[in-house]
């Protein structure tokens, strides 16, 4: 039986990344010049994990990049912010994010996932948020404040490590989190049950290939509840519940199709309830993780006076 499912796994999954391919390659045909003139980041990195490529995971350290009031300051400990990027986030897009933190004073460490990191999570997303572990693990001196800034899938991500800090072998870092983990920002988050609609659009523009991403991975869903769905339901529960009793806040938009609207407005008001700090920030017309690009001055105002709040 588990055989099987591998090996349906394999083939649904090979064909959506073979539909991701070709689309992105649709898409980027007409400006690949460009795209690759932009495609690096200018900031400074450090390669954290040599079995993970720069891309997938990397700090950019503040000292590095000249960045905010502590430059030159001989604190022994610093403030980390964890940056989930959205499926295909290029550091283009990344950097002002980025740049953001940095001048706020905090080192910057990104996470971003692949596709196929996405539908074989215990083999991918999973793995990932391991090294994550063990990095908050091995800088716990270095670190005294963390912030989680997550988009998108990137928010499914991020549960994943809440799912494995479950773990009893995880308890240290569980304890280290429960006194330094203080906000969580989410931005456009994609829920399982938005996944298929959302992983079709972020692939390609085409409606007839995001009609057919939808089907399959729909498909695989159902066909592959044992190997993945079940992670990903996980996931979502503990985002939901909010283990670590974390101040949130959240941006969204009501047209956006990929994010379920609704869900987080009634998920904030029950944190809100229980006496959490729960902001939502929702405007009427904003694209999928675009709302900084449209509305800069409103979303950094905001989300400073967050930070303000809870650090």
């Amino acid at each position: 039986m588990i055989t099987t499912l591998l090996i349906i796994t394999f083939i649904i999954g090979f064909i959506i990344i073979r539909l991701s391919r070709m689309a992105k390659n649709g898409q980027n045909k007409t400006s690949l010049n460009n795209q690759r003139k932009n495609s690096d980041s200018q900031l400074k990195f450090i390669d954290i994990d040599h079995q993970l490529p720069r891309r997938n995971f990397a700090l950019c350290p503040l000292e590095l990049n000249g960045g905010g009031g502590q430059v030159g300051k001989t604190t022994t400990t610093k403030k980390l912010v964890i940056i989930f990027g959205w499926l295909f986030a290029q550091d283009r897009h990344l950097d002002k994010y980025r740049k953001l933190y940095l001048d706020l004073g905090f080192d910057v460490l990104t996470i971003r996932t692949d596709l196929i990191q996405l539908l074989f999570p215990t083999f991918g997303s999973q793995i990932m948020m391991l090294k994550l572990i063990e990095f908050i693990r091995k800088n716990q001196n270095q670190y005294n404040q963390y912030i989680v800034h997550a988009f998108s899938v990137g928010v499914y991500v991020m549960g994943e490590s809440l799912v494995l800090m479950k773990q009893n072998r995880n308890k240290d870092v569980r304890d280290i989190l429960r006194k330094q983990w203080k906000g969580v920002i989410i931005d456009s988050a994609v829920d399982v049950n938005e996944g298929p609609i959302g992983l079709a659009k972020a692939t390609t523009t085409n409606f007839l290939l995001q009609i057919l991403i939808i089907i399959l991975i729909s498909f695989y869903y159902i066909i592959n509840y044992p190997l993945a769905t079940r992670h990903y339901l996980e996931s979502s529960r503990q985002i939901h519940i909010n283990p670590y009793n974390c101040p949130s806040l959240a941006f969204i938009s009501k047209d956006d199709p990929m994010v379920n609207h609704d869900d987080h407005i009634k998920t904030f008001e029950k944190h809100r309830n229980n006496g959490l700090i729960a902001i939502v920030k929702s405007w009427n017309q904003s694209q999928h993780v675009a709302h900084y690009l449209k509305y800069p001055d409103e979303y950094r105002s905001i989300l400073i006076k967050f930070l303000d709040n809870v650090m």
